[in-house]
């Protein structure tokens, strides 16, 4: 199948949530002609999403997340930190990894959830496959791997819920995440509705995911800098990207200092083939860009913060369940960053009460 259209995409997630929608209805709802929608309809079913009249989908209506799952060690200052010298503090062990985290979030906004994932024979890996199962995702093509460490990721925040030195991950497991691996799961793959990746990937399964998952849209978390440049070549392949400030800047090589070099980095980014881009910018927000369709800014919103990490991913699950219902590009950031929000104001890396209800009442007070 060859790739779609942003029109196009949106038309067939509108059709996938009711297929009785009529061709003026979803043009109602996009703001297009009827015959335009009609033309769209008709290139689907050439392309392969569509089959006959009756909107027989040729994917499925899913979710599948392949990356990292972690056990987050963090540790939060009482006061300011003081380096070289014993702080006082507390540390916490939680569920993490950006890949589990976005397949958490999007099984608690009631989507269909597959995590694609390795987890050690240890007691992390057996605490972290249990809970993770236990918030819907399901586990049925993740791998148990034998005499394997499982995931961590450890971290030292501030009293500003900032990560402050340098945090350490122990991710080696993920080395076994080889092509081998995904291949088992290649139908899953091909048939989802949406894919999402996160870079702590080797290489050779990102080069397998991004060849062998047809024509399925991928998004893509960077993850860190250090990670993000992993990703430069498949942009092309790419529908949506969700960078911060440093992880554009890194891909692109364009220095972001003002709102005019956020255009020109979205910018370069539609030129290698990327259809949306949402870039994180802290304390200044969110910009958004979709390809020869919609750009803006929103600013930050005044949340309590009480830890930073995990917010990006809630956002990506938020602009997964948007994308999945056929939400308009703009109302799908406002209800991505409010899925963040949910995550600001939480000492975990995920959220335990986040709903499409909840994200929608306060929507609903701006």
């Amino acid at each position: 199948m060859r790739k779609m259209g942003n029109l196009e995409f949106r038309i067939l997630q509108l059709l996938r949530k009711n297929p009785f929608l009529t061709q003026e209805e979803v043009a109602d709802i996009i703001g297009i002609s009827r015959s335009s929608v009609a033309g769209h309809i008709l290139n689907l079913q050439k392309k392969g999403y569509i089959k006959g009249k009756g909107y027989i989908f040729s994917s499925g209506n899913y979710v599948v997340t392949v990356g990292a799952s972690n056990i987050d060690i963090t540790s939060y200052a009482s006061n300011e930190l003081f380096k070289k010298d014993s702080n006082p503090g507390k540390t916490k062990y939680t569920l993490g990894g950006v890949a589990r985290n976005v397949a958490h979030n999007i099984a608690m906004l009631k989507n269909e959830s597959y995590l694609i994932s390795v987890f050690g024979d240890d007691s992390n890996g057996k605490r972290l496959f249990r809970e993770t199962q236990l918030a819907g995702v399901d586990l049925g093509h993740a791998h148990k791997l034998n005499d394997e460490r499982t995931s961590t990721y450890h971290s030292i925040i501030d009293s500003n819920g900032e990560i402050q030195i340098t945090a350490v991950s122990d991710m080696a497991i993920l080395n076994k995440l080889t092509p081998e691996l995904l291949n088992k799961s290649k139908s899953l793959i091909e048939r989802a509705g949406i894919l999402v990746i996160d870079c702590n990937l080797t290489r050779d399964a990102l080069e397998w995911l991004f060849r062998h998952s047809g024509n399925v849209p991928i998004f893509v978390n960077p993850v860190s800098t250090h990670k993000a440049g992993i990703i430069r070549h498949w942009l092309p392949y790419i529908h949506t990207i969700r960078p911060n400030r440093l992880e554009a800047e890194t891909i692109s090589g364009i220095k972001i200092n003002s709102i005019k070099e956020v255009q020109s980095v979205t910018s370069w980014f539609h030129e290698q083939g990327v259809q949306r881009v949402i870039l994180s910018m802290g304390a200044e927000g969110v910009y958004y860009s979709e390809l020869d369709y919609v750009s803006g800014h929103l600013p930050a919103l005044p949340v309590n913060i009480v830890n930073t990490m995990g917010s990006g991913d809630a956002m990506m699950a938020g602009l997964v369940h948007c994308a999945l219902v056929g939400m308009d590009f703009q109302e799908s950031v406002q209800f991505a960053q409010q899925c963040a929000a949910h995550v600001l104001e939480t000492e975990l890396t995920y959220s335990l009460t986040l709903s499409s209800f909840a994200v929608e009442k306060l929507l609903a007070l701006l």
